[in-house]
């Protein structure tokens, strides 16, 4: 069971990812209704707060800027 603060966290971040993508604000009201009507429940603070914390970033370069993980090219064995 994944606890409470970590799906309010995960609900705004994936609404602000569907905001961002529907070039819309991340704003409270927009939060908000995006959980709503996916049928989350959270937290009053979260929204506000998640709001607050997105403004004035570059949400799109924070998508594009991916994780990078995976090794190098394989090695051949020595022979």
């Amino acid at each position: 069971e994944i606890p409470q603060a970590e799906k309010d966290e995960l609900f705004c971040a994936y609404a602000a990812m569907i905001l961002q993508d529907s070039s819309l604000d991340i704003s409270e009201v927009n939060l908000n209704t995006l959980i709503k009507a996916a049928g989350g429940s959270i937290e009053a603070f979260f929204p506000a707060l998640f709001a607050k914390m997105c403004q004035g970033k570059d949400i799109d370069a924070m998508l594009k800027f991916g994780g990078g993980g995976g090794g190098g090219p394989a090695v051949g064995a020595g022979g």
